[in-house]
């Protein structure tokens, strides 16, 4: 079974755009092959989940770093932090400023807290199996030397917020960002960081061509997110709800980013489950609430992966 793209763009501009979405990534049809587009479906993402194996541990799961936040802005960090524990990350170590740290023992013991100071250390970012970037860190001391310094170790990084607006006005550390990493603007920050666009159509093309141009994952949110990769292939998540419009989603959403692929998951596939299991836990919840918050949303996930899991 098909559907056309304009089903889920925004735009009325966009009505004319009757692209062929195929559903299910692993088709193999005519019209999937022409087709850059395909529509994420239950089957996709369970056949995706790693099962917790007997004698793992919490090594097995990775260990992921977090930095975020600022004086005004804690609860940005506290929220990303809560998206990777209960996206199942191993470890994690959040580097925040210090006056967060009785908060965060406070409202996560689960999470390490890291000094600001040691990022800059040597060998201190070879620690982690994956590092984000951006939630709250408003104008970060040493923001821009910081992110060289993650770039420098060429693995896949997730950026989000205020980390894209640096990106997006420092040219040459854009053209350092390793390949497979992860972008997750909303719509005002795409625009900052690409150029003002008239629509979403026009905004998913040149997803589709920066991704293939720089060798990155870009998810570019809305009620429906696309998830763009290298290829410039479009996957559309089908999962969340109006319920979810509240302050905070982004940040749990770059918190599971991190923990997908610090458990090893591809950079795509870390993409896919976490907007999947996103929208889904925030689907859950709309049941039975008629507004669902960030925190909500993240306490939710192990119980909506779970579901999935047995949902046969």
């Amino acid at each position: 079974m098909s559907v056309f793209l304009n089903t889920y763009l925004p735009d009325t501009d966009a009505s004319s755009k009757k692209q062929v979405v195929d559903t299910g990534l692993r088709k193999q049809s005519t019209e999937a092959e022409a087709s850059p587009y395909k529509l994420v479906e239950t089957a996709d993402i369970r056949g995706m989940v790693k099962r917790r194996m007997p004698f793992s541990h919490k090594g097995t799961y990775g260990h992921a770093l977090l930095i975020a936040g600022a004086e005004n802005t804690m609860g940005a960090a506290l929220l990303c932090a809560k998206g990777c524990l209960y996206a199942g990350a191993g470890l994690i170590s959040l580097s925040i400023p210090a006056q967060g740290l009785t908060a965060l023992n406070t409202a996560i013991p689960e999470v390490m807290y890291l000094d600001r100071s040691s990022l800059l250390r040597s060998r201190t970012l070879d620690n982690y199996d994956a590092i984000a970037i951006g939630p709250g860190i408003g104008r970060m001391l040493d923001s821009q030397r910081i992110m060289a310094e993650i770039f420098a170790l060429k693995q896949p990084v997730v950026i989000d917020a205020d980390a894209l607006a640096i990106l997006g006005t420092d040219p040459d550390l854009f053209h350092q960002l390793p390949k497979d990493s992860i972008l997750s603007p909303h719509v005002k920050e795409f625009d900052q960081l690409f150029g003002s666009h008239k629509s979403w159509w026009e905004r998913l093309q040149t997803a589709r061509t920066e991704a293939k141009k720089r060798g990155i994952i870009i998810l570019l949110k809305n009620q429906y997110t696309f998830v763009i990769d290298h290829e410039g292939d479009v996957c559309i998540n089908q999962t969340g709800n109006p319920s979810m419009a509240q302050a905070g989603m982004g940040d749990v959403l770059t918190g599971m980013l991190t923990a997908y692929l610090a458990q090893g998951y591809s950079a795509k596939a870390a993409a896919l489950l976490a907007c999947y299991f996103h929208g889904k836990a925030g689907d859950e919840l709309s049941v039975t609430h008629f507004n669902v918050s960030a925190s909500a949303v993240a306490a939710q996930i192990p119980m909506t992966v779970k579901f999935c899991l047995i949902d046969n």
